[in-house]
């Protein structure tokens, strides 16, 4: 089998649109951006993941593509809990915010956190990812 060059390892993609998380899965792997793409359709969903799942830095994603509009807990929420997180998984995994503001002062508020390092409208695109995967971090191989 030939080698696969991925981006990264893992990903995040929290989002309650089954549409979206098709696009959006599917285009990170036509662009090979991530080997490993893990779905959650809550903010709580999403916790529950990071704080059982994810027992070491290396078992963090990446990157969390997070849309703000969830029901019952909002990106914001998953935000401010966010910043309970163990230490190693604030450090490792980056998040993206994947929504359309029309809210500028909320915007800043969250771009104030230093784990939120970027917003992509949705639906994702391949440019957009092929500038965050030039801007990160070291690539790896996986076999496909």
């Amino acid at each position: 089998m030939a080698e696969k060059i991925f981006s990264f390892k893992s990903v995040l993609l929290v989002d309650d649109s089954e549409i979206d998380v098709l696009v959006n899965r599917r285009l990170m792997e036509l662009t090979a951006f991530s080997s490993q793409v893990t779905v959650t359709n809550s903010g709580e969903e999403a916790l529950h993941f990071l704080k059982e799942e994810c027992g070491n830095e290396s078992q963090a994603p990446d990157w969390i593509f997070l849309d703000m509009h969830l029901p019952m807990m909002s990106g914001y929420d998953f935000i401010e809990e966010y910043k309970s997180l163990p230490e190693y998984i604030r450090q490792k995994s980056k998040i993206i915010i994947l929504s359309v503001f029309n809210k500028p002062e909320q915007l800043k508020k969250v771009f104030e956190n230093s784990f939120v390092v970027g917003q992509l409208d949705k639906p994702l695109t391949q440019q957009a990812l092929h500038e965050l995967a030039k801007s990160g971090v070291t690539k790896f191989s996986a076999s496909s």
